[in-house]
């Protein structure tokens, strides 16, 4: 079974290091993030995906977010768009990530060409000091191991 992801999630998912708004939010999307580097595709979707269903009520007051908003589903498209064509694909399938995909994506993170989806994130700043400092530490397929 796919880990069903938005378009969003996905670009958070490359400079991910294991935190977040709650220690349950921290949890779920740690899980998440190791299904898929031990291989469990992805399906993107548009709206809330399991991320956000692992949002605990706490979780959803912090990050100040309305996963169904008209705005949240445009930075998904944003998201879909830029990686799409990065990657040369629509998407319109399961998607396996490897290491080399990730490579890839990374380096187009930290060049800001596809971080259109970012640009009101609270996260953006942590995650643009995670891509100059080489995407270390982070929890799929971190460089350094």
């Amino acid at each position: 079974m796919p880990v069903r992801l938005r378009g969003h999630h996905f670009l958070c998912i490359l400079t991910y290091r294991g935190y977040g708004y709650t220690p349950d939010f921290v949890a779920n999307m740690t899980g998440i993030v190791a299904d898929i580097g031990r291989g469990r595709p992805i399906r993107l979707i548009e709206g809330p995906d399991e991320i956000c269903g692992g949002l605990t009520a706490e979780d959803r007051r912090a990050c100040n977010h309305d996963c169904a908003r008209a705005e949240t589903l445009e930075l998904d498209r944003l998201a879909v768009t830029e990686v799409g064509d990065l990657l040369g694909t629509d998407f319109s399938g399961l998607i396996e990530i490897d290491r080399e995909a990730v490579s890839r994506l990374r380096v187009a993170f930290a060049a800001r060409s596809i971080r259109s989806a970012c640009r009101r994130c609270p996260w953006s700043e942590f995650c643009t000091e995670i891509a100059a400092e080489g995407f270390a530490e982070t929890k799929l397929f971190p460089p350094d191991a």
